[in-house]
């Protein structure tokens, strides 16, 4: 059983969801994480396990919202052979390759209804069919569950009341990572992307990288934090600072998101949204010609210097250009252009306030 715990918590939040983690990790019960896309849910799960007296075992993942009702239960307890067109050998499923470990449901939110019944009956007595199969076999394994959805608001709707009561025995929420929290992601990424592209880091770059991600804003969260620091070494040139080179990775995202496909009809909920957003790069610009370099910037927001870099990166702007009354004013203008799909709804908006 390793010593360590992988998660990162030190927002206050996170230290909670970790002490629960610590306790469910001590009994031996079914345990539902819940919380956004990438803060980290799968990683808990694997530590949970790890600190369980089941962690000499195997812990298998199963990503629900890949299965379909028919997949899902050939996947989790086999069949035998013959019992459907191209099953032409027996398999066991992940419950028997689990046994005696745990199994983590990824996703649960989305398993079907159907497959939902036939997963509570082995949660229920541990016991299950095979497809196509004769005799009834059994399996001890954990049930660890991870989702990003209320469950709760859906009960049998979309998930059935009965399941959730069984996997909810231990109810874990996972908040996305605070600054504090990205800083030393951050770093431990920068570490593993060091080895991984042969590129030793001094450890005043490792800190430097940690201190340029705490100021940014992440989406997607621990995944997306991951992409920004890849970057980083897609981009990294040894002759800059750590800052010109997370600038160069910001705008290299910058380009991605310009390139990307332009915003449908079922897009449409989200270009308020945008619309906001690009308010806010306007409001930021305004305060960037006030002044003149990234610091100056940076305590006229009350914003860390490393926020200041991230968010110059996105409007493709360099430090250097603070300086430059011109460059900032073509940038300007290029928001206020864009912004012209959505003042009609701000419009309406001062309306209705």
């Amino acid at each position: 059983m390793t010593s360590s715990w992988r998660f990162v918590a030190h927002s206050e939040a996170r230290r909670r969801a970790l002490e629960f983690a610590k306790q469910a990790a001590a009994a031996d019960c079914s345990v539902l994480i819940v919380g956004p896309t990438g803060a980290g849910k799968d990683i808990l799960a694997r530590d949970i396990h790890q600190h369980s007296r089941r962690s000499k075992h195997r812990l298998i993942t199963v990503n629900c919202a890949a299965l379909t009702q028919t997949l899902f239960e050939s996947e989790l307890f086999g069949h035998v052979r013959g019992a459907y067109t191209g099953a032409t050998a027996s398999k066991r499923g992940l419950a028997e390759l689990a046994a005696g470990g745990s199994l983590f449901l990824d996703e649960i939110g989305e398993l079907p209804m159907e497959a939902q019944a036939k997963l509570l009956r082995f949660l229920a007595d541990g016991s299950f069919w095979p497809v196509g199969g004769s005799e009834e076999r059994s399996a001890d394994v954990r049930i660890l569950a991870a989702t990003n959805r209320d469950l709760a608001a859906g009960l049998d709707a979309t998930f059935r009341a009965d399941l959730f009561f069984r996997l909810s025995v231990f109810t874990i929420v996972v908040p996305p990572p605070s600054p504090d929290d990205l800083r030393t992601l951050a770093r431990v990424l920068a570490l593993e992307m060091s080895e991984r592209y042969r590129a030793p880091l001094p450890a005043r770059e490792v800190t430097a990288v940690g201190e340029l991600a705490s100021g940014g804003v992440y989406r997607g969260n621990v995944r997306e934090l991951r992409n920004a620091v890849e970057r980083y070494f897609l981009v990294r040139d040894p002759a800059r600072t750590p800052e010109e080179n997370w600038t160069a990775a910001c705008g290299l995202d910058l380009l991605a998101q310009q390139l990307g496909p332009a915003p449908d009809a079922a897009a449409a909920p989200q270009l308020h949204l945008r619309g906001i957003e690009k308010l806010d790069d306007l409001l930021f610009l305004k305060c960037a010609r006030e002044t003149r370099s990234a610091r100056e910037l940076s305590r006229r927001i009350n914003r860390s210097l490393p926020y200041v870099y991230s968010r110059l990166a996105k409007l493709g702007i360099k430090p250097k250009d603070l300086q430059c009354t011109e460059s900032l004013e073509r940038t300007s203008a290029k928001v206020r252009a864009s912004l012209a799909p959505y003042r009609s709804s701000f419009l309406q908006l001062l309306k209705e306030a």
